[in-house]
């Protein structure tokens, strides 16, 4: 009848809602757990910073000056992409890794919080980190002389792939969280992870210069290739190196980051809740 629907109703959305303060409550500890770790801002926002003065300041020389600004464009973008690695592989581990050494998981066996209301509440802060992160390594960028000229839609479609960068990052982050003795292994491991990948798949230097073998891993690996994307879109094929986004490649680069990201939230899901199956 009217009265137990409307029952049923209500009922439904005080679900959803308290399901809602919990998501924002984990999302809020995160992010601030995010800011207020000094050495994980080191690395994810001052080192993509430092690398973009280099890039533009010293790296760059010789090179004709019609293409110079476009040229910094390309290398901000990478640190920008780099900047979103780091957060996935570096912050959120480490967030996860110090949450188990407090012992807030088994707390949590406690409370009504469900796993993929943790995770969705951590994704989402570390969103918002990588966003401003990336800003920032963007206005240092443009302070140096970097510019960009792109349409809407292809802005668009940056935004989608750099989820995408997000996604597997936040991967890998996950898996190194959940298998990480302690916060300060967990940062190290990323950074180590994020720093040598990217140095041999041309997150730090151009596609063009990488031998034969790296050429095939940067193509494969889920964060350089979304990188490579998101310049291919901005700046055009001559700045990425190659199309990373012919219809098979494109296929390729969305299912390998949202498998990486799903083999992250299982490991997480088996390692640190399994007590809540």
């Amino acid at each position: 009848d009217a009265g137990g629907r409307l029952l049923q109703d209500d009922r439904l959305h005080t679900g959803v809602r308290a399901m809602w303060l919990r998501m924002t409550a984990i999302f809020e500890k995160t992010f601030k757990e995010f800011i207020r770790d000094r050495s994980s801002l080191f690395w994810t926002i001052a080192w993509p910073a430092l690398w973009v003065v280099l890039d533009c300041l010293i790296f760059t020389q010789g090179i004709p000056k019609p293409i110079l600004p476009r040229i910094k464009a390309s290398m901000t973008l990478q640190m920008m992409g780099f900047a979103i690695m780091l957060a996935g592989m570096a912050n959120l581990p480490a967030s996860i890794a110090g949450d188990r050494e407090r012992g807030v998981y088994r707390k949590l066996a406690s409370t009504p919080i469900k796993a993929w209301e943790d995770a969705t509440g951590r994704l989402l802060a570390l969103l918002l980190f990588s966003v401003v992160s990336s800003l920032i390594v963007l206005a240092v960028g443009l302070a140096l002389g970097s510019r960009f000229e792109v349409t809407g839609i292809r802005l668009l479609k940056s935004i989608g792939v750099a989820l995408l960068l997000l996604l597997s990052s936040g991967g890998v982050g996950l898996i190194i969280g959940s298998t990480a003795g302690s916060a300060h292994s967990a940062v190290s491991i990323g950074v180590g992870i994020a720093v040598i990948t990217s140095a041999v798949s041309g997150v730090f230097a151009p596609y063009q210069m990488l031998p034969k073998g790296l050429k095939i891993f940067s193509k494969l690996y889920p964060p350089s290739t979304s990188i490579s994307a998101i310049i291919y879109l901005i700046l055009g094929r001559r700045y990425a190196g190659y199309n990373p986004l012919t219809r098979l490649h494109a296929i390729y680069i969305v299912a390998s980051s949202l498998l990486l990201h799903l083999i992250g939230l299982w490991l997480y899901h088996l390692k640190l809740w399994s007590r809540r199956l």
